[in-house]
């Protein structure tokens, strides 16, 4: 029998709104993701943000056998950083990963948003509060 060695991964980040967004034309756009919601008391989800936003792709293999992944402006065309969307143009909302996540941190940092705008303290109880860069 064959054991693999396996490495144990540390807990993925999920105090952000940091997400991987998988659009119907196939690309991948990493941004602070959020809710868009009516003005009625029932705040109904009428759409999605994607603020930050940044095209992921896949870069080619290096000799090390490590691949990287590419980062560019999702919309270099305009200086607006905050995208709205429908639900229509989503097929999946995932976490990135961490190196990723530690990556985009350092990125918004250097647009000027704080750890405070990025991440929100987690509660114990399973309760948390929102990170106030893509609340409305």
């Amino acid at each position: 029998m064959t054991q693999a060695n396996v490495v144990e991964q540390p807990p993925l980040k999920t105090n952000h709104n940091i997400r991987i967004v998988t659009l119907t034309t196939a690309e991948r756009v990493l941004c602070m993701f959020g809710n868009v919601t009516d003005e009625t008391e029932e705040k109904k989800v009428v759409g999605y943000r994607m603020v930050y936003p940044y095209l992921l792709s896949i870069g080619e293999v290096n000799e090390d056998g490590t691949v990287p992944i590419n980062y560019s402006r999702w919309c270099p065309y305009s200086p607006i950083e905050d995208h709205r969307i429908s639900g229509e143009h989503i097929i999946s909302v995932v976490y990135p990963d961490n190196s990723i996540i530690d990556n985009y941190a350092v990125r918004l940092k250097e647009i000027g948003l704080t750890d405070e705008q990025i991440f929100y303290e987690e509660k114990k109880d399973g309760d948390s509060s929102e990170s106030t860069a893509t609340s409305e």
